[in-house]
């Protein structure tokens, strides 16, 4: 694949610019600050999108260029594969980011699998393989450095931005913050606190069968009490019969129901349930008259009497109010509100009516104490179970909180495990990539190191404990003692053996001010190296005046972009 344009709507500095790209070797050149490094992060960019911060490779592409003052941030290249050429159009403001790609000849949409980038889809490289082996930039750090980062990250990696010990560490932090072992601490402290409640179910279940059996001792006393207080009466034929007190009787019952309900306590406050829509008043209203309606046409629609018709509707309709206010009625919304269950109130009030009785008829021998003892009792048993339920609720909350930490520990745990098979899988897959670095790359990194150091040096020689060295006329040096230039040149010979040797994929080859000639016939070696890479396209973006001299010399057809 090629590009042969590139449209910069807004995107970093530039605003609707364009570029006209073709195959082979293009060269845009600009001085410092005129967007070179922009153009190079916008065709990766058209091709795999802009991404924001990665923690573990530390790019901030996404803000660096984002434009300033300008609510777009979008643009569009045209590429070529083959026989097809593609309109890859791109918004890339985070939110609202879209990606459309569009098979020109035949006016159709590409559809991609992963929306943010054209791999897996049209191409079959990755965005960091591609910025690995295809994407070459000047160093900005030092070149020696750089060199010896990016060559033990892809020798271990595969991915010349992602360094496998910042990897693992990055891993093991994450592991040290899921660690679960305070949370394992915490659910043996709520173990030990729940088992002082181990007793609370039954002792309320206790508790209500003591408040049951003092209610059925109290009716059978208030039996006895009725009896108690019958008046022996002679009737006029001789005979000796007992009369009941029945007012005395009637207040009897009224406590007897009172003690029902005297004491209780709500275990728990409930709340209000919403009702149903079918208990709404419109709802039914509405419901009656739809069925009403529906009746009426199907009558209307029978060939009966005008009169034989209303009357069915007539009855039809009463049948619907009658089922409606039965509803209702079954529901308890006409039960009568006075009509109540006696309350504790009512116990202590009839009781004090009944000690007037029974100071006013001191003839009758009726002793209320029981019922006092009763109240005692009970008022002890709602104390009793006030204190219980409390405890159950505190027991509830500890349950409660412990499922939580048990759901959390497990999720902790889970994690934990996924960041050990990461870090397992780091290692067996680095060791992999050793392997094949061994066999594909690692041997031709000397490739191009005599052409671009002028031949001063050959041989190159890494190793990830004691860094490079390269072997010339004097011996071997370690790379960081030499000149900045001298190593920039090593730097971008290394990255150009490793574009030929691990190049899966015909895609643009960029090179960023990767270096800087002193002579036209250091720039002529230059391009005899990008003759033997054999890049269907190459895009220089420079600001070196060797370079076009020396293409203008040896006659080679390129593209000129002058920023």
């Amino acid at each position: 694949m090629y590009l042969t344009k590139l449209l910069m709507r807004d995107f970093g500095k530039f605003h609707n610019a364009e570029i006209s790209l073709k195959p082979g070797i293009n060269v845009i050149e600009g001085e410092k600050n005129s967007g070179k490094t922009t153009i190079r992060e916008f065709i990766t960019g058209i091709l795999y999108g802009i991404r924001k911060q990665n923690e573990l490779s530390g790019e901030g592409v996404y803000e660096a260029y984002r434009p300033e003052g300008r609510s777009r941030y979008s643009g569009t290249g045209y590429a070529k594969q083959d026989d097809k050429t593609y309109l890859i159009d791109r918004s890339f403001l985070a939110g609202a980011k879209k990606t459309s790609v569009l098979d020109v000849q035949t006016g159709r949409e590409v559809m991609l699998k992963n929306p943010d980038t054209l791999a897996g889809s049209v191409l079959t490289t990755d965005r960091n393989s591609y910025q690995d082996t295809y994407v070459i930039a000047g160093s900005e750090t030092g070149a020696a450095e750089e060199l010896a980062t990016y060559l033990s990250n892809k020798i271990q990696t595969g991915s010349g931005s992602l360094n496998r010990e910042k990897a693992i560490e990055y891993l093991k932090k994450e592991r040290r913050k899921a660690d679960p072992r305070p949370l394992i601490r915490r659910l043996d402290d709520l173990t030990e606190k729940l088992e002082a409640y181990d007793d609370v179910d039954d002792a309320l279940a206790a508790n209500k069968q003591a408040m049951r059996q003092l209610t059925d001792d109290f009716a059978i006393e208030a039996a006895k009490r009725k009896r108690v207080a019958r008046q022996l009466v002679e009737n006029e034929d001789g005979t000796v019969t007992y009369k009941a007190d029945e007012e005395l009787d009637r207040k009897l019952d009224r406590l007897t129901e009172a003690q029902k309900t005297y004491g209780a306590v709500d275990e728990k406050e409930e709340e209000p349930k919403e009702k149903p829509w079918t208990d709404s008043i419109v709802a039914i209203i509405l419901t009656g008259l739809f069925v009403i309606g529906v009746i009426a046409a199907i009558v209307y629609l029978l060939p009966f009497e005008d009169a034989v018709r209303k009357l069915f509707i007539l009855f039809t309709a009463i049948f619907v109010v009658i089922t409606i206010i039965d509803g209702y009625r079954a529901k308890g919304y006409f039960r009568d509100e006075e009509a109540e269950t006696p309350t504790e109130e009512d116990f202590n009030r009839v009781l004090e009516e009944l000690e007037e009785e029974h100071e006013k008829q001191e003839e009758t021998e009726f002793d209320m104490t029981f019922a006092k003892e009763f109240s005692a009792k009970k008022d002890q048993l709602k104390a009793d179970e006030a204190v219980l339920l409390d405890r159950r609720h505190a027991r509830d909350k500890l349950r409660k909180e412990q499922s939580q930490v048990f759901k959390k520990k497990s999720e902790l745990e889970e994690e934990v495990r996924a960041i050990n098979l990461a870090i397992t899988t780091i290692d067996n897959l680095s060791v992999k990539y050793q392997e094949k670095a061994a066999m594909s790359f690692v041997p031709y990194l000397s490739e191009y190191i005599t052409p671009l150091s002028g031949g001063r040096f050959g041989n190159l020689s890494f190793d990830s404990a004691e860094g490079l060295t390269v072997e010339g006329a004097g011996g071997s040096f370690a790379l960081e003692v030499l000149p900045e230039e001298l190593a920039s040149r090593i730097y971008l010979a290394v990255r150009l053996s490793i574009a030929k040797r691990c190049d899966t994929e015909r895609l643009p080859l960029v090179i960023d001010d990767a270096v800087h000639f002193v002579s036209e016939s250091e720039a002529d070696a230059f391009l005899d190296v990008l003759d033997d890479l054999e890049k269907e396209q190459i895009v220089l973006l420079s600001s070196d005046k060797y370079l076009r001299r020396a293409l203008d010399a040896r006659g080679a057809a390129y593209n000129y972009v002058s920023l």
